[in-house]
């Protein structure tokens, strides 16, 4: 069987910039390459709203401007990673970003789940 890190390139969807500065570190990023296995960033954040405390609908539509797709191998496995899981709405607009580009093998990985 092969293993995830053979196989998978991990994609950290984007923080806003202003979160990065507050921590110091883009805390997403960190993760994906503190596991040793290939990263990509190949989205990028068009605008920087916020969706803590944004409304179900607000968050649907917000994450659906919020990404930039720079570049994907249509021919590569990725999984696209995110902090937190609470609606799901931008994990779906940056999925369809990159099938809309041609990517065929997709998974998603989130660290928690708001509840």
């Amino acid at each position: 069987m092969e293993a995830i890190g053979d196989s998978y390139t991990l994609v950290p969807l984007p923080t806003i910039n202003r979160h990065i500065r507050e921590r110091g570190f883009d805390h997403i990023g960190l993760i994906c390459r503190k596991t040793g296995l290939s990263t990509e960033y190949a989205l990028a954040r068009k605008k920087n709203t916020v969706q803590v405390g944004a409304s179900l609908e607000q968050r649907r539509e917000q994450a659906k401007s919020a990404y930039l797709l720079k570049s994907v191998d249509v021919n590569k496995n990725y999984i696209l990673i995110d902090d937190v899981w609470t609606t799901g709405s931008s994990m779906m607009a940056a999925a369809r970003l990159m099938r809309e580009a041609g990517v065929k093998n997709l998974a998603i990985g989130v660290i928690a789940r708001s509840v």
